[in-house]
């Protein structure tokens, strides 16, 4: 054999051992997107379920909670005192399920490998309006606010912070008694923005207090899952912040949550290359 048939040889055996690592190569590269799919249609199933939840419960119950208000206000006609017993009842516990169904959905968002803040500017002030609002429309606890100044500007996830919020003024609507009054405050600190919701009610114990972040502990004794009060800190601790509880026996309880106003997190370094230049002139 000469030189040139030996290097032609070697040539063929180094092709073919090429074009088989070729078609192996080819083969697991269709395998692994056959998987990777598989794996997208199962995440997505996953989070489509908790969002069918939702919407089956939440329309149906928004739709008799909304009649429910529409009686108790007597547009229909006087109700009697039996008839508006039953008409709160069936108002106060459609929004109990209603609130139960946001904070699974939100559970599931947040357990979600797919999970991604929507972040936008967000003023707290205006945000402290639109919960207080709400909430004296489904509450007749007295909810007062002390909301005055200039905006609390942050960058956040609205919904989230949203529902945090309206977290902290329903529990605190819910458990603080008949004969309370809440009171709605927010605040400028010291480069962040200090929301507080406090209560002049029976405040809690030592024990509640340590089971106050704890799901399906209290269910029993206040109608409540407890599953609220633990989505809203994970959604704090989401936008690095805090969230604090003083309550005294007998003299209520207040929750302090604290957010940076600056908002430039490590999580969104995209969000402040682009606003950076806005921030610097419309941030107080």
């Amino acid at each position: 054999m000469t030189a040139l048939e030996l290097i032609s040889a070697i040539v063929a055996v180094i092709c073919a051992g090429l074009l088989s690592v070729a078609v192996v190569l080819r083969r697991r590269l269709a395998d692994a997107r056959a998987e990777a799919e598989q794996l997208r249609e199962l995440v997505r199933s996953r989070l489509e379920r908790p969002h069918v939840f939702s919407h089956e419960v939440r329309t149906p119950l928004t739709l008799i909670q909304g009649a429910a208000e529409l009686l108790a206000d007597e547009a229909p006609g006087p109700l009697n005192e039996r008839q508006r017993e039953f008409v709160t009842t069936i108002g106060s516990n459609a929004g109990r399920v209603i609130g139960l169904a946001e904070d699974m959905l939100t559970e599931a968002r947040l357990d979600s490998p797919l999970f991604n803040m929507h972040v936008e500017r967000i003023d707290l002030r205006q945000l402290v309006r639109t919960t207080v609002r709400d909430a004296r429309r489904v509450h007749r606890v007295p909810i007062r606010m002390n909301n005055t100044g200039a905006p609390l500007v942050l960058h956040g996830d609205r919904q989230l912070i949203g529902q945090a919020l309206w977290n902290l003024v329903n529990n605190s609507c819910r458990h603080a008694g008949a004969d309370a009054t809440i009171t709605v405050s927010a605040t400028r600190g010291e480069g962040e923005g200090i929301l507080a919701v406090s209560d002049d009610g029976g405040g809690m114990t030592a024990d509640e207090r340590r089971e106050l972040f704890t799901p399906f502990v209290r269910s029993a004794e206040s109608g409540g899952s407890g599953l609220g009060m633990m989505i809203t800190e994970r959604i704090i601790e989401q936008h690095r912040g805090r969230l604090l509880v003083d309550s005294i026996p007998g003299r209520g309880t207040t929750v302090f949550v604290t957010l940076p106003l600056d908002a430039l997190h490590p999580w969104r370094e995209s969000v402040a290359a682009v606003d950076a230049p806005e921030l610097s002139r419309t941030l107080p």
